[in-house]
């Protein structure tokens, strides 16, 4: 399903959290057919007591496959944005 690079979005940088699935992976690809190229992140393993299953690495690569099959490039990281510590 690949598509043309042009697009309002061409020439931009959209940087997502939690696209290893669900709604990130959700905007990663929006973004992507729109012409962006993607930064996805994900913590890739549970955390807390969050009631939702851990997104995995897989799941990551996977939302990267989709975005190059829409001819845009994609950076992918393991990365845990949330604050832990107060000053």
């Amino acid at each position: 399903m690949n598509r043309p690079l042009e697009g309002p979005l061409k020439g931009k940088v959209a940087f997502i959290t939690g696209a290893a699935r669900g709604q990130g992976r959700s905007h990663a690809v929006r973004l992507a057919e729109e012409g962006a190229d993607i930064i996805a992140i994900d913590i890739c393993r549970g955390f807390g007591d969050s009631p939702a299953p851990p997104a995995t690495p897989e799941d990551l690569a996977e939302t990267a496959d989709m975005v190059k099959n829409l001819d845009r490039r994609v950076v992918t990281a393991e990365v845990d944005v949330r604050v832990t510590s107060t000053r």
